[in-house]
């Protein structure tokens, strides 16, 4: 869990950022760039997730109605 640390920081960051970039009226070319990038972003951050994260086991028939 520790190595997925970094992906989802920085991802975080780079959309609060253009959030910022794009509410403070940055340049155009600040908020288009990040606009390009954060989608980049989101498939390399959902990519490292679902490589080395940790499966629980659960399975969706088993675990459907369980409350935890």
């Amino acid at each position: 869990m520790r190595k997925l640390i970094f992906p989802i920081s920085l991802v975080t960051f780079i959309a609060f950022f253009y959030l910022v970039a794009a509410a403070l009226n940055f340049s155009y070319p600040i908020v288009a760039g990040l606009f390009g990038i954060l989608p980049i972003a989101i498939i390399w951050m959902v990519y490292k997730i679902l490589k080395d994260g940790k499966h629980s086991g659960k399975t969706f028939e088993k675990h459907f109605y369980e409350f935890e």
